[in-house]
């Protein structure tokens, strides 16, 4: 199967079985009300845990518009709702389990390409995993110069990805302004210090480790299971939180309790739902409470004051169950401000309804461009950003690199970032579309053998500008399906603060204001895009062999 498609909406709640050549609709009344975890097993323990299950949580039941789909007991695909899709259909799970192998045009030939890649791969650093530390993972010191070193040889991040996972960058984020800080209004260190950036990352995650893991087949391994034995909130078995999550419920809501922070990050991987989205909806709500907009009688007693983590532990519990405020957080930023008025949407920060990821384009534009301009936007994952990283100028001939060393004053006036942010972009749907791993591009950069693997999979001899084309033949069916659907430009603006208007008074992007106009107007120009409609050029559609749906564009 290629895909699996649910039209309509049950009566009952069902999961769907597929077990070799057996499909049959279940149901599901006993599974719902289970968190994702507990669905998980269960179903495991009617079947085997050789079937594989993607289910929603409570939170894709009630139809939160933050809820994701999750797997691997407690795992989510979290980010843009697609949780309460399966909820508003009765669709608590798809269970499936098959036994065909995967046809490989020349198996010989994607072995040969595979070893040499990983004996390169295993030649990392002659530094220690436990001195790398000494090098990298705590150092604020290294805040400036950091993604530099990563750009000069990616296995700098292969080294601290094996250690920590990307809680080890999490403390050089906070302080270096790639986080943002007391709902994107506050900056470091002033409103969140090196002592509670430590309190929350690297080592203090990892000291209760009891087992790293890695996805399939994968020779990094920087997932990490953790147990907290100590404490009014222990936790017998746990996901390591990413780096996302540890900046979304610390550093943006001002919480330095890391043992709070793990206990809302496990209820939210049970609930099935984003600790992005969440993150930001508690820093709205601390804000609203801040200026007056709600108060204890709103949050039944919560005293929603910045550094209060019982308080946003409760707000947690709350926003999960849909239980007073927490139905009017449930939706989202964007919702609650339209519903709480006051002038509350100057400070619920997001993109076309989507909470923004914890990489603050005041630091670096190209997220900036990311948010606003992909077709999904408010997301982080989406190598608009990465293009150093991954080195795309071995990649396509007309990508142009960065200098090595740049100001922060320079970073926001480079010429080329449109159109290097539409060459990462391609490049991350193809990688994406092809089932690979993010951080094994990131960790690779030239040598990542994309192409070479594809061509050997499928017996194609494409070039890579061949693959540049397939990925933006991606793109651009992916930004179609937004104007069939009437979503244009100008609907995926951010809210002004997260780009600097008005500009931060401290930290290091004080000052800055981000010209997303400019940007967001040479990335659609790279691509052949109108920047005012989104329409694509009907020349490229052709080229692009979508001209098919050339028709609604009008």
């Amino acid at each position: 199967y290629d895909g699996i498609f649910f039209r309509g909406r049950s009566e009952k709640p069902v999961y769907l079985l597929i077990d070799g050549e057996k499909r049959e609709l279940k149901d599901a009344s006993g599974l719902w009300g289970k968190d994702a975890v507990e669905a998980e097993a269960a179903l495991w323990k009617e079947y085997s845990s050789r079937h594989r299950v993607a289910v929603i949580g409570p939170g894709g039941e009630k139809l939160s518009r933050i809820a994701g789909v999750v797997n691997d007991q407690g795992r989510i695909a979290a980010r843009l709702g697609l949780g309460a899709v399966m909820g508003s259909k009765k669709l608590k799970a798809v269970v499936v389990k098959g036994k065909e192998n995967i046809p490989l045009a020349d198996r010989e030939k994607l072995m040969e390409v595979n070893k040499k890649y990983l004996d390169g791969y295993k030649k990392v650093f002659p530094v220690a995993e436990r001195d790398i530390s000494a090098i990298i993972g705590p150092a604020g010191h290294l805040t400036r110069i950091l993604p530099n070193m990563l750009r000069m040889d990616p296995r700098l991040f292969e080294l601290l990805m094996r250690r920590w996972g990307t809680a080890g960058f999490s403390r050089w984020a906070m302080l270096s302004g790639d986080a943002p800080i007391k709902n994107w209004k506050g900056a470091a260190p002033r409103d969140f210090t090196s002592r509670q950036a430590k309190n929350i990352c690297d080592n203090a995650v990892i000291q209760y480790q009891t087992k790293r893991y890695s996805c399939l087949n994968c020779p990094l391994g920087c997932g990490g299971i953790l147990e907290v034995k100590e404490g009014p909130y222990p936790l017998e078995e746990t996901h390591k939180p990413e780096y996302e999550t540890l900046a979304a419920l610390g550093s943006l809501v001002v919480n330095e309790d890391l043992k709070v922070l793990l206990k809302m990050n496990d209820l939210a991987n049970r609930a099935g739902v984003d600790t992005i989205s969440l993150g930001n909806i508690l820093a709205f709500a601390f804000e609203a409470y801040e200026r007056g907009i709600i108060s204890e009688k709103d949050t039944d007693g919560l005293a929603l004051e910045w550094g209060n983590a019982e308080a946003l532990l409760a707000l947690t519990g709350k926003i999960i169950s849909r239980e007073g405020i927490g139905d009017l957080l449930a939706d989202g930023v964007k919702v609650a401000a339209e519903k709480l008025g006051k002038g509350s949407g100057e400070f619920a920060i997001h993109a076309g309804g989507v909470e923004l990821a914890m990489h603050d384009p005041r630091n670096d534009p190209g997220y900036g461009i990311a948010y606003d301009c992909s077709p999904t936007p408010g997301r982080h994952s989406t190598a608009i950003v990465f293009q150093e990283m991954m080195q795309l100028e071995a990649k396509f001939k007309d990508f142009h690199p960065t200098p090595m060393l740049y100001s922060k004053k320079k970073k926001l006036r480079m010429e080329h970032l449109g159109k290097n942010s539409m060459l990462g972009e391609v490049y991350w749907d193809l990688v994406s579309c092809a089932g690979l791993c993010s951080f094994g591009a990131l960790t690779s950069g030239k040598h990542y053998p994309v192409f070479e693997w594809l061509n050997a999979a499928t017996g194609w001899e494409a070039t890579a500008e061949e693959y540049r084309e397939i990925g933006e033949r991606i793109l651009t069916a992916r930004h179609l399906f937004n104007l069939r659907e009437g979503i244009v430009p100008k609907d995926f603006k951010m809210t002004p603060r997260a780009y600097g208007e008005p500009p931060l008074k401290s930290g290091s992007s004080k000052g800055f204001t981000v010209n997303m106009d400019r940007y967001g107007k040479d990335f659609y120009q790279a691509l052949g895009w109108d920047p005012d409609t989104g329409k694509p050029d009907t020349g490229r559609l052709k080229e692009l062999g979508l001209d098919v749906f050339a028709g609604f564009l009008g």
